[in-house]
């Protein structure tokens, strides 16, 4: 294994006034009980710069004594700068077959489609989520049932869309794995000519100690899928077809736990293939690490070494010019959060925390994107707003 750990803590601390002094954060919203409550996955944005996510609790669902079952929800850019952001509804969830409680992010999909999945609701099911002229259509695509293809009820990864399908990770006691190292690799194929139903395929089951288990986080380079796991201390693994329909797992890292850093998770691939993603270390803080392919064969290199306050990373993001960004979440007593940016230039990784929410306006980031014009976004789960809120930098 190969290493360039850069140290973070103090370079953090001493990169923070600097980048204040360069950056400001604005909150777009604040939700409550109409709209929903509970960002939990932060946000996801498109080609025209608006804004999708799911809020958790909240809107007029009959759940919890009529607290809400969930929303989806969009954000769009004002027309004239300086104006208010449009806030719309797109769905409410019912507790009716439609699921409840949604804490994944959603997956842009073809056409303005949105895929997700809510937290509740049977075995888990994963909805597609139309526009239609002013409104929007939502239909459960499939139902997970606890068996072969096992289940949604531990998974907050978002769903990925590759080629012409939709691909995704289920944790659960598939073909009859005991309470560890279970899970599996799906893919949904959507109906042909648009009409009839989704088909569900599992690729791969994971076993326990031979092949890993406990899917965190997925991501797709075509038909070849790469995986992070959290059986044990984690590794990344692919997932690709070995002909006649079966599908072969490869272990592409293996994390030892402690220092070398252990539950990999929030994999991202660049355009290169270079594959990006963190993991949490013992002794508090974490890693942002690099899997690159030479001749065939993959290297890990943990970039940086990221603990601020204790708290390591719990996103990351690819940003313009090759560029990374991530949050650390932080508290509500001591630290609020922050939101971090890793640039390469030479060989070499350089970091700097780019908001401390301290400053303001809320705190706790649950994850950052980037949107239109470098614009960075995402959404926040403490302070001031009890229901969460949307922020820019700018």
């Amino acid at each position: 294994m190969k290493y360039a750990v850069c140290a973070l803590a103090g370079a953090l601390v001493a990169a923070a006034n600097t980048a204040a002094a360069h950056t400001r954060a604005i909150d777009l919203l604040d939700f409550d009980q109409a709209s929903g409550y509970g960002p939990w996955s932060g946000v996801v944005a498109d080609k025209h710069g608006t804004l999708f996510g799911t809020n958790s609790g909240g809107g007029n669902g009959p759940c919890d004594g009529g607290a809400g079952c969930g929303t989806i929800y969009s954000l769009k850019r004002p027309g004239t700068q300086g104006q208010p952001w449009t806030l719309d509804v797109l769905y409410d969830f019912q507790n009716q077959g439609d699921g409840w409680f949604p804490e994944a992010p959603v997956t842009l999909g073809p056409h303005g489609s949105l895929f997700g999945y809510p937290a509740a609701g049977s075995f888990g099911k994963v909805f597609q989520l139309v526009p239609a002229n002013e409104s929007w259509s939502y239909n459960v695509i499939y139902n997970f049932t606890n068996g072969s293809d096992g289940n949604l009820l531990d998974v907050i990864a978002p769903l990925v869309w590759s080629g012409k399908a939709l691909y995704g990770i289920a944790s659960g006691g598939v073909n009859g794995c005991g309470q560890e190292g279970c899970g599996s690799v799906f893919r949904l194929m959507p109906p042909p000519a648009g009409s009839g139903s989704w088909t569900e395929k599992t690729l791969f089951s994971f076993s326990g100690k031979t092949t890993g288990g406990e899917p965190s986080s997925i991501v797709a380079a075509g038909k070849t899928l790469f995986v992070a796991t959290d059986f044990g201390s984690g590794a990344v693994v692919e997932i690709a077809p070995a002909g006649h329909g079966s599908w072969a797992e490869t272990v592409l890292t293996r994390f030892n736990g402690g220092d070398d850093g252990n539950a990999p998770a929030h994999l991202v691939i660049a355009g290169d293939g270079t594959i990006f993603g963190t993991a949490q270390q013992s002794a508090g803080g974490g890693l942002i690490f690099e899997l690159s392919q030479s001749n065939g064969n993959w290297t890990r290199t943990d970039i940086a070494q990221i603990s601020y306050h204790g708290y390591g990373p719990d996103s990351l993001a690819l940003g313009p010019d090759g560029s990374l960004i991530g949050a650390v979440e932080g508290d509500v007593d001591y630290y609020a959060g922050g939101i971090f940016r890793l640039t390469s230039s030479g060989g070499s990784w350089s970091a700097q925390q780019i908001w401390n929410f301290n400053r303001g306006p809320d705190r706790n980031p649950e994850g950052v994107v980037m949107g239109l014009h470098n614009r960075l976004y995402g959404t926040l789960n403490g302070g001031d707003s009890d229901g969460g809120a949307v922020f820019e930098l700018k």
